[in-house]
């Protein structure tokens, strides 16, 4: 099972995304033939399917992954899995309807400009755009090949976590590849316990929901109560809000369409622009036909802006104090009726909250929060620093789950899937190649406990329970803030009389947290190696410091205290800190 994760579950994928022997339209007009048909598979999708997921089909979307609205295609315009009425959103339109329809188990769309995130609000399910790079792009028709990523539609976050894992690569398949080694792993929130974070969200001013165009009028106050309450539901997981200065994120979203990537787009298609112009959907050619006339010089000009905008991004979330950015996912949805009649305006708001994502280099999960009072659901996109993949899924998961939705068009809720999930996949730790050590603790650092979180800021996860070898004594020491215990090694010979197995925990750390997180370690204790019940070895908390007291004074300072000095109390015979703490 280890081996086979997805054994048995069934996905698809976007039109853009190469299944050798398959022909690939790119949304484009080949129903006359043509099509490329490509002789390889994406190694994302191969991947996939060593891992033993079933690939079904390929999906519909918006011609060239230009659209967020999912009715710029010449198969058919795609309906929204829960009002035929409405748009699906796109690009990954067909990606998105067939996971909230319960027709495959999960998808692949892909996320230029939004793509893998609109149409998951708009069809209640998760979207997971990673941060760039980590799916490999290898196999993939291009939109903005510097900007382009492969994301996942899936009911439930654990699901796309877990699809995440499988997918990603070493680095290697692409130019554009990211091994996840190579970026800094973000914090996670702990298992147990409160979820303490900070989210910033948009100023005031950024969150007009009246100004999605006169046609949506009448939605505007249904939209804005639904973000009102996804945002005390955030608050009620135990985040802490904070307004964050929106005009950098919302000056580099216009850059996408309004500056020189539209250039990158139209190389990307340029061949065909050449050759069959007729089979790129007219709104599209109107789009980026343009940019073949941007110069070099305006590019670099764009580029130059966009590091200004970067570095104003990152102040303006540094001095409120958030930790990750949340924003509607859309601030409004359309007819496709309304999308027809004003095709390119509409479909620019639907990536108000979306555009900039990708040029700030960020990754974020979209998820359901809420039905709007009209009836149609409503999410939010929590993203943060490329890197921060598992922290956005950990809150996006919590969230989720607390909404108590059903998933989807289905009647599923989001409690059955979870918890069915929980049964299936393993417990998210790393994705494969970022580099890591595992660390015993023993005492105020275990799950839960008060110094779990030195643990979780630096992307530490939780991986077992487990003893240690009969070689040891455990001492609580009640003086120290928070009070903790040291685990001191006996010798061969007093091990086999008074020697104890102690319950610890292992958790695991990326690599280049290791430093700060042994800066943290508070004398009398040290790291060493730990001998396990199981004969293996493990580095972790050790008493170092023999001769402290029970605040863990050693030398000049304990010995002040003269008479009156305390010593630390033997607790071997509880079996370890909980069970000490709780009979104490």
């Amino acid at each position: 099972a280890s081996k086979l994760p997805l054994m048995g579950m069934t996905f698809s994928v976007k039109d853009n995304i190469a299944v050798a022997g398959l022909p690939m339209t790119n949304g484009c007009d080949y129903r006359s033939g043509g099509a490329p048909v490509p002789s390889t598979t994406a190694a994302a999708v191969t991947r996939l399917m060593d891992a033993g997921a079933v690939l079904v089909g390929k999906n519909n979307m918006d011609c060239a992954a230009a659209g967020l609205v999912g009715i710029r295609s010449v198969y058919g315009a795609v309906q929204n899995a829960l009002d035929r009425d409405y748009i699906s959103g796109g690009s990954s339109s067909g990606s998105g309807v067939c996971v909230s329809l319960g027709q495959v188990s999960f998808s692949l769309g892909t996320d230029t400009a939004g793509s893998g995130r609109v149409p998951a609000m708009l069809n209640n399910i998760v979207g997971l755009k990673a941060s760039r790079g980590l799916i490999s792009t290898h196999g993939l028709a291009p939109a903005c090949r510097s900007l382009d990523c492969i994301s996942i539609f899936a009911t439930s976050v654990p699901e796309a976590r877990t699809v995440l894992q499988v997918a990603s690569g070493d680095g290697r398949d692409d130019a554009w590849d990211r091994a996840p080694g190579a970026l800094t792993m973000g914090p996670r929130l702990p298992g147990l316990g409160a979820a303490k974070f900070t989210f910033g969200v948009p100023s005031e001013e950024f969150l007009d929901f009246s100004s999605f165009g006169a046609v949506a009028k009448g939605r505007a106050e249904a939209f804005a109560a639904a973000w009102a309450a996804s945002v005390k539901a955030l608050e009620a997981i135990g985040g802490t809000y904070v307004e964050v200065d929106y005009a950098p994120f919302q000056q580099t979203a216009r850059l996408l369409y309004e500056g020189p990537w539209v250039a990158e787009r139209y190389s990307g298609l340029q061949d065909l622009f050449k050759t069959n112009p007729d089979a790129i959907w007219p709104t599209v050619r109107e789009i980026v036909e343009p940019g073949k006339s941007y110069s070099a010089q305006q590019a670099f000009e764009a580029y130059y802006r966009l590091q200004e905008l970067k570095v104003a991004a990152d102040r303006a979330m540094a001095e409120a104090g958030a930790q990750v950015l949340v924003t509607p996912t859309a601030g409004m949805t359309y007819t496709i009726k309304e999308l027809q009649a004003d095709p390119i305006a509409l479909n620019s708001n639907m990536g108000r909250y979306t555009n900039h994502m990708n040029l700030l280099d960020l990754c974020g999960i979209a998820v359901p929060t809420v039905f709007t009072r009209i009836g149609l659901p409503f999410g939010v996109t929590v993203s943060a620093a490329a890197g921060s993949d598992a922290f956005v899924c950990d809150i996006g998961s919590r969230l989720h789950k607390a909404s108590g939705l059903t998933v989807g068009a289905m009647s599923s809720t989001i409690d059955a899937v979870e918890e069915a999930a929980a049964k299936r996949f393993p417990k998210s730790t790393f994705l494969q190649g970022v580099p890591t050590f595992k660390i015993v603790v023993s005492g105020a650092h275990m799950e839960g406990l008060p110094l779990s979180w030195q643990l979780t800021e630096r992307g530490g996860c939780f991986v077992r329970r487990a003893r240690t070898a009969p070689m040891y004594k455990l001492l609580a020491f009640e003086g120290m803030k928070p009070p903790r215990p040291g685990m001191a090694g006996l010798g061969f010979e007093e091990s086999k009389e008074h020697g104890r197995s102690i319950e610890v925990e292992i958790w695991e750390l990326p690599a280049a947290a290791f430093a700060s997180f042994c800066n943290l370690v508070a004398q009398p204790l040290g790291i060493g190696w730990v001998h396990m019940e199981d004969g293996s070895k493990v580095q972790g908390f050790r008493l170092v410091d023999h001769g402290a007291d029970s605040a863990g004074c050693v030398g000049a300072a304990g010995e002040a205290e003269g008479a009156n000095r305390k010593l630390p109390t033997e607790i071997s015979e509880h079996g370890g800190w909980r069970n000490y703490l709780a009979k104490a």
